[in-house]
């Protein structure tokens, strides 16, 4: 539960830490995401502002996500604090799915390069041709055991032009058989199959998702630039690859 400070004027390796909160640094295909955890006063998150500015500088960051999903608290200097530093950037996201978080920043003045999103579908919306990743490594071979169907995998014709992400939910029944839905967003999606990252911070652990390899899973795909109905696609988790304390899933169709 976001808790709204009030406002008043004048009186998934840690990369930086205040005593209230913390900055983690990641990428969601091929853009960069500062997860921002805790809460965020005035002049205590300088560190974490300094190291967000020092990034963007160094690598030289057109587009970045900043995550507030686990954001507990922030005042109106914090605020500021988290749009001036995305000013350096061509184009930025916030991504808050909390609402009353997300009103605090609607009350106040956003640069045109800053847009706020609510959810995955938005994210990708925004930033689906840049999410995209071209990396063979990341595409999933077709499953030869399989007999073609016409339908099946995203529409086999339709998959080799998709170039941009998109945003997805996946159905799966985890090793205890409890049925989750993991919201995540689609970064490369091949003849195959698709490749999987996640925004979403309250994504179950690979500790959790391990050894779940060859399970039977079905995508939930909501209409979106390159698909105009809800599409519902069945497959099997693939494999799973590690970045560093995240990861990334891959779907093969069946």
């Amino acid at each position: 539960m976001f808790t709204v400070v009030e406002l008043f004027m004048g009186g998934k390796t840690v990369m930086s830490q205040t005593q209230t909160g913390k900055l983690e640094l990641r990428k969601i295909g091929n853009v960069q995401v500062f997860d921002l955890c805790g809460t965020f006063m005035g002049e205590e998150m300088e560190p974490i502002i300094r190291k967000i500015d020092e990034t963007i500088q160094k690598k030289k960051l057109r587009r970045v996500i900043m995550n507030l999903q686990k954001m507990e608290s922030i005042n109106e200097i914090g605020l500021r604090k988290v749009t001036s530093v995305l000013l350096r950037t061509q184009r930025s996201l916030i991504y808050t799915p909390d609402r009353s978080c997300r009103a605090l920043f609607e009350a106040t003045h956003l640069p045109s390069n800053i847009k706020l999103c609510k959810d995955e579908v938005e994210v990708a919306d925004a930033f689906g041709s840049f999410l995209f990743v071209k990396d063979k490594a990341f595409e999933v071979p077709i499953d030869e055991s399989q007999p073609a169907a016409a339908g099946q995998g995203l529409e086999r014709r339709r998959s080799k032009r998709i170039r941009v992400a998109i945003p997805i939910v996946i159905k799966c029944r985890l090793k205890d058989q409890k049925e989750i839905e993991l919201k995540g967003i689609a970064t490369n999606v091949s003849e195959g199959g698709l490749f999987a990252e996640f925004l979403d911070l309250d994504t179950p652990a690979y500790s959790e998702m391990q050894g779940l390899e060859g399970s039977r899973v079905e995508v939930d795909v909501p209409p979106n630039e390159a698909f105009k109905d809800r599409m519902l696609v069945p497959g099997k988790i693939n494999r799973f690859e590690l970045f560093k304390k995240q990861y990334g899933l891959a779907i093969q169709f069946v």
